[in-house]
């Protein structure tokens, strides 16, 4: 007789990873080291191959996810005045070179996230060639970085743990929830025959919303279209509220910083929705940590 005949309950591998995603105190490295386990045992080699880069970091040959693409500002280091932003007599060029993947592992990410210094970002140095190209301004040779802010990283941790947090879902779904750390040969046969494209798990982003009082709330759509009218609404509502809110300095320019970028892309003829709905995105995070000021919260 097993230890469940006894009165024992046997946990449930995926179940707990459910909880695990679910819970914000557990870092999503720990996450994905226990979803590695349950990927091996079920024989899930291409969930376990991504699993293994996000943990490790992806290198110059790897095929790196969208949700890992990050938008930020360019910028130079000048010795006397220290690291100045760029600007590009080709916008087009400005624009394309602020877009770039980030291939660093989950745990370097996670770091940088919980960093709370002012002026908290990820350097992302340019190679050589590039960097050679955008100094000649300067007329001497420097670095050239993309100044990445901290609310992008935290939405690529996010959007792993939302992975994790799907796959483990589906697995119950399809009959798979193994009992202690082993799973029977119905349930390995089951995992073999489930769709294992990552895409599969990574879902749509919200759309954001801001309310005060007893105001209509404005919502902005953040999946496929945008109603410019909206956006433009909110971003001013947005500014309106932005120095009542309980936010440090450092949050208060990043949100600034936010606001110019989004305000730029709605003007623009051609406007991108990824970096509008970036920028939604990272302003919906930083109204999550205003903390109850006088300005909005965010309704999910």
């Amino acid at each position: 007789m097993g230890w469940w005949g006894r009165g024992f309950k046997v946990s449930s591998v995926v179940v707990e990873r459910q909880r695990e995603a679910l819970d914000r105190k557990v870092q999503v490295s720990d996450v994905l080291r226990k979803g590695l386990v349950v990927a091996r045992k079920l024989n899930l080699r291409e969930f376990q191959d991504w699993v293994e880069k996000e943990l490790n970091g992806y290198g110059e040959a790897d095929d790196v996810p969208e949700y890992r693409e990050v938008f930020g500002q360019i910028r130079g280091w000048n010795p006397y005045r220290g690291w100045i932003q760029l600007i590009f007599e080709d916008p087009k060029q400005g624009e394309m070179l602020s877009h770039r993947k980030c291939g660093q592992s989950i745990a370097e990410l996670e770091h940088l996230a919980r960093d709370r210094k002012q002026e908290s970002f990820l350097h992302m140095p340019f190679p050589q060639e590039i960097q050679k190209r955008l100094t000649r301004g300067f007329g001497f040779q420097t670095e050239v970085t993309l100044f990445v802010p901290q609310a992008r990283i935290i939405r690529i941790i996010d959007a792993v743990r939302t992975i994790i947090l799907n796959w483990a879902i589906k697995l119950e779904e399809e009959g798979i929830i193994g009992e202690g750390l082993s799973f029977t040969r119905e349930e390995k046969e089951a995992a073999e025959r489930s769709p294992q494209n990552i895409t599969n798990f990574f879902g749509p982003v919200e759309s954001p919303q801001i309310q005060q009082g007893g105001t209509r709330p404005i919502q902005v759509s953040a999946r496929f279209t945008f109603d410019l009218a909206a956006v433009r609404s909110f971003l001013d509502l947005f500014r309106e509220q932005l120095s009542s809110l309980n936010l440090p300095d450092d949050r208060k320019r990043e949100a600034e910083a936010e606001l110019q970028t989004v305000e730029s892309q709605i003007e623009s003829p051609k406007p991108k929705p990824s970096i509008i709905r970036e920028g939604l995105e990272s302003l919906r995070r930083i109204l999550e940590g205003a903390g109850g000021g006088a300005g909005g919260a965010v309704a999910r």
